[in-house]
């Protein structure tokens, strides 16, 4: 027993062993949905006005559904661009299965996974869309990091889950939105390093100019 305690107290106690193991799975944690201005979690549950998380990364995909399920992840390497349609087969609509409106859906659907967390329990999330409005809130928020990232690499931002109006051709619909509250560091110095010079901060408005020196502590 001593033997154990001692190997835990050495940092040996197996939960790191077992969170990586999760770390390279797509759908992690708790499933967010959005519909209708709406943000909900599994389940069904409604998520407050206002609730903020931090955005940790994202993952693109293809997705092919089979039975009403995900079936199988096309995932591109890094720097690479997502596949045309064309290049995954299964294009004889004949074969498709009906949608929600009773017309043949195409079972690859190009699909954005974003990765969030809890700032204060640590919860871990996971937002999944292949809508258009949905792909383009996840792009929009992926180029606001990058300029952000330019001076302060390793940047996270703390996201407000909002809601902005989209335009269709079935009139005045709603879209998520990821409004950035804040900035915060990717994670803390190991120890032992030292500090390193820091470029010059570009001049950001509001969100971004709030503080970078609380960090993630996870």
């Amino acid at each position: 027993m001593q033997d154990l305690i001692a190997t835990m107290n050495n940092g040996n106690d197996g939960w790191g062993d077992a969170a990586a193991e999760n770390a390279g799975r797509v759908l992690r944690g708790n499933l967010l949905k959005f519909s209708d201005w709406t943000w909900s979690k599994g389940g069904g549950a409604e998520l407050k006005d206002g609730t903020q998380l931090v955005a940790l990364g994202t993952v693109r995909a293809w997705v092919k559904w089979e039975g009403g399920k995900p079936a199988k992840y096309l995932i591109p390497e890094a720097g690479r661009a997502m596949p045309e349609r064309e290049e995954l087969g299964d294009l004889n609509q004949d074969d498709w299965e009906a949608g929600v409106d009773g017309k043949p859906k195409d079972p690859w659907q190009n699909t954005r996974f974003v990765h969030l967390v809890d700032p204060v329990s640590a919860e871990i999330f996971t937002f999944s869309t292949s809508s258009w409005g949905g792909r383009g809130a996840v792009a929009d928020l992926a180029e606001q990091i990058q300029r952000v990232r330019y001076a302060n690499p390793g940047a996270l931002p703390v996201v407000e889950l909002s809601a902005a109006p989209m335009v269709t051709k079935f009139g005045k619909k709603s879209k998520p939105l990821f409004k950035v509250i804040e900035w915060r560091k990717g994670g803390s110095l190991v120890q032992g390093d030292e500090p390193q010079p820091q470029p010059p901060r570009p001049q950001l408005e509001h969100a971004a100019a709030k503080s970078f020196d609380d960090e993630i502590p996870f």
